[in-house]
């Protein structure tokens, strides 16, 4: 959780926006608060998707989805906006840590008293999903919040009924790959025994704190071989709990246990008459200080009124639609970048914006924070709000005058200001632009990691080149899309590229341009970092 970045919106529909949760491929998340006082998560998604009618097929599905599912055991839709030019659903807000941060941030595998609370609480979320005549499809950690009271399942990104034929284009794999089950992986019907499946991988994560198949990044391709194939690994998981996990993994669906036998079994290794939390007790404490702090929470700044949020509105947080390697958009065309506002209020040249895309008329509202007070009285818009500013203008009017002066008198400059001139000068007569240092020249391999621990391979071809050509080629295995790299910036320690796919099985698995970073290691590596969000790794050179 963190505050309000500048561009942010404050206020979403009738909720008032407090703090960041998280951002991902599809869009941002915000803790927000109902005009009752009711503490929300709402989920506004890339304003660039909005017009994909794809896309917007895909969220309108899975907020219908999620509106179906009741009960304790998930969070539920409050409200939402799916036809909105930023379509938003808010649900309400489930105080605690998803599985994930608490295995591999906050202590650790959980004990097995606490395994089989979860297994009990996890199959009772599926009960609610399946009776509603859908299919999860995602269940992982990072889907599974924790609370004082149990778990709850969240993101119904890619839960369908359970008789639908297909979500995605043909072909199209959606899912985790260490979560999915071998008929997600085969392509071969899927019924509730799926999501069975990766239940019970979940309970292995839970109790170990590693995958039953083996680590993420020895490759997608190889993890979902294993899920097909191979045994779990359930080494450090006792009896009668390993043999529990094993039923659920079976690799045919029809052998495997019934969540109504799942939750008998899982309350009956509990029924030991303890008052105990479920949660070890540090973990249990650790909810305990962020539901005061969630008390504590100062409301946002009031808001500045506007029609159509053109600020960008996007940037995996664990409650948006799961795509396999979903990756971030970049801001939408004529979006401006906040820069500092200057020491002494000169005014400057307006730049002309972007043309948008057309866009509809806005069913929600989106207020964004009002822009900080400009030194000198001066407001938003060059208003005056103190007898300075008179006195600046006039200031302001010599000084442009004695520019036009030096331009069209050249003798007025001396002969070193002549000299650094021939930026200004015919742009033939410009130098090449720096090319590419040499040691990042040649083929690399690694494997890409999200804010929520998923993985995704990488393989780069890069020829090197000058700033505005294209210098690598870059494809993407476990996301099937493949693109080109054009070199926009050299620092001298590191590069920036824009990554533009031409390539692609499912529009949702890459998005078609982003910004990257690479910078060289000690070791011979290259650091990769998508500069919109938390995708980063280590390439390191093929053999």
């Amino acid at each position: 959780m963190e505050n309000l970045r500048p561009g942010d919106p404050t206020q979403v529909g009738d909720y008032r926006l407090l703090r960041r949760l998280g951002a991902g491929g599809m869009g941002r998340v915000f803790l927000g608060r109902s005009q009752r006082g009711r503490t929300v998560a709402v989920k506004l998604v890339h304003a660039q998707l909005a017009y994909d009618a794809e896309f917007r097929r895909r969220f309108r599905a899975e907020v219908a989805a999620a509106r179906q599912v009741g009960g304790e055991w998930t969070a539920p839709v409050l409200d939402a906006d799916t036809e909105a030019d930023t379509p938003w659903v808010a649900t309400g807000y489930v105080a605690g840590p998803t599985l994930h941060e608490a295995v591999t941030e906050m202590g650790g595998p959980l004990p097995e008293r606490s395994v089989w609370h979860l297994a009990s609480g996890l199959a009772r979320a599926l009960q609610s999903i399946h009776g509603c005549g859908l299919v999860h499809r995602d269940l992982k950690p990072s889907n599974v919040m924790l609370t004082v009271n149990g778990p709850r399942v969240i993101d119904f990104g890619v839960a369908r009924a359970a008789e639908a034929s297909v979500l995605t284009r043909t072909g199209a794999m959606v899912g985790s790959p260490g979560y999915m089950s071998p008929e997600q992986i085969l392509g071969s019907e899927i019924t509730g025994m799926s999501d069975v499946f990766s239940l019970g991988l979940v309970l292995v994560f839970a109790a170990t704190g590693r995958q039953a198949f083996g680590a993420p990044d020895s490759g997608a391709h190889a993890v979902m071989l294993r899920v097909t194939e191979d045994e779990p690994d359930l080494e450090g998981i006792s009896e009668p709990l390993a043999e529990f996990v094993r039923r659920c993994l079976a690799k045919q669906p029809e052998q495997r246990i019934q969540l109504s036998e799942i939750v008998a079994t899982a309350e009956a290794a509990t029924a030991d008459g303890s008052s105990d939390a479920w949660l070890p007790g540090a973990l249990t404490a650790e909810l305990g200080r962020h539901a005061a702090t969630l008390l504590d929470l100062e409301e946002a700044p009031p808001p500045t009124q506007v029609d159509n949020p053109a600020g960008r509105v996007g940037d995996d947080v664990h409650a948006l639609p799961t795509m396999l390697g979903g990756r971030v958009p970049p801001p939408p065309p004529g979006t401006p970048t906040p820069v500092p506002m200057p020491p002494v209020p000169t005014p400057a040249p307006t730049p002309t914006p972007t043309p948008m895309p057309p866009m509809p008329t806005p069913r929600t509202t989106v207020t964004t924070p009002p822009m900080p007070p400009v030194p000198g009285g001066f407001q938003p818009g060059g208003r005056s709000t103190s007898r300075v500013g008179p006195v600046l203008l006039t200031f302001a009017a010599i000084v442009v005058f004695a520019i036009v002066l030096a331009v069209v008198v050249p003798g007025l400059g001396g002969k070193e200001d002549r000299a650094n001139s021939g930026a200004s000068g015919d742009a033939s007569s410009a130098k090449s632009p720096k090319a590419s240092p040499a040691d990042y020249k040649g083929k690399w391999t690694g494997n890409i990691r999200e804010s929520d621990g998923s993985l995704y391979s990488v393989q780069v071809n890069y020829k090197g080149g000058e700033i505005g050509d294209q210098v690598a080629t870059v494809e993407y295995p476990s996301l099937a899309c493949s693109g080109r790299w054009v070199l926009t910036m050299d620092t001298g320690h590191s590069v920036q590229v824009r990554e533009e796919i031409t390539k692609e099985s499912d529009p949702f698995n890459c998005v078609d341009e982003v910004d990257l970073i690479l910078t060289p290691s000690g070791d011979g590596s290259l650091r990769y970092e998508v500069t919109s969000v938390e995708d980063t790794g280590t390439l390191r050179r093929s053999k």
